[in-house]
């Protein structure tokens, strides 16, 4: 203050205030003003997850709070299909799978699957009304890491049967999701990437 004093009051006849502060002080006040402030320390980035989300691992440098049930989650945004969208597509990356092949269901539903899994898991779905034949559900099969048989949804027998009568040979990839709703098709998916893991 005497520093500021000195530089800003008005000149007097009598003696200043700052005229008795020594030199040596006088210029480390002058060079602490002149320096920058240290910046504050970064703040570690939070993300406030619910009890579900806390299970998935944390992006790195990132720490997950968890929140209550009145509170929206950052990572699923309270929202049951993604959150097991979330779920099934860490059990992919854990397994180090890619590829989800999913027989039957609707066009809403195969559009919010599409949604949710974007960049992550590779996805193809088989119209349960389309036509098929065996040798375009032999490559599937061969193509997929996963295949989801969505029995509850659109599904006709001669669709799901090309598909379901080759567990001889594709049966550790073969899921068959009994109910309806992409949670469902998520949550089974992921058991049974998580059964596979031993």
């Amino acid at each position: 203050m005497l520093v500021w004093l000195a530089e800003n009051a008005p000149a007097a006849e009598v003696r200043h205030p700052a005229d008795f502060l020594p030199a040596e002080i006088a210029e480390r006040a002058q060079e602490a003003l002149a320096r920058s402030p240290e910046p504050a320390p970064a703040q570690e980035p939070v993300e406030r997850r619910c009890a579900d989300c806390m299970k998935l691992p944390a992006k790195a440098g990132v720490r997950a709070v968890e929140i209550g049930t009145d509170a929206v989650c950052d990572m699923c945004g309270s929202s049951a299909n993604k959150r097991a969208a979330l779920a099934m597509i860490e059990a992919f990356r854990t397994r180090g799978l890619r590829r989800l092949l999913v027989v039957g269901g609707g066009p809403g539903t195969a559009e919010d699957l599409r949604r949710l899994l974007a960049g992550e898991v590779d996805i193809r779905i088989v119209d349960g009304e389309g036509h098929r034949n065996a040798a375009k559900a032999d490559a599937d099969l061969r193509w997929a890491d996963v295949v989801a048989v969505w029995s509850s949804t659109i599904l006709s027998h001669k669709v799901s049967k090309l598909y379901t009568d080759r567990r001889d040979a594709f049966g550790g990839k073969l899921v068959t999701v009994p109910r309806r709703g992409v949670a469902a098709l998520c949550m089974a998916v992921t058991e049974k990437v998580g059964l596979a893991t031993g």
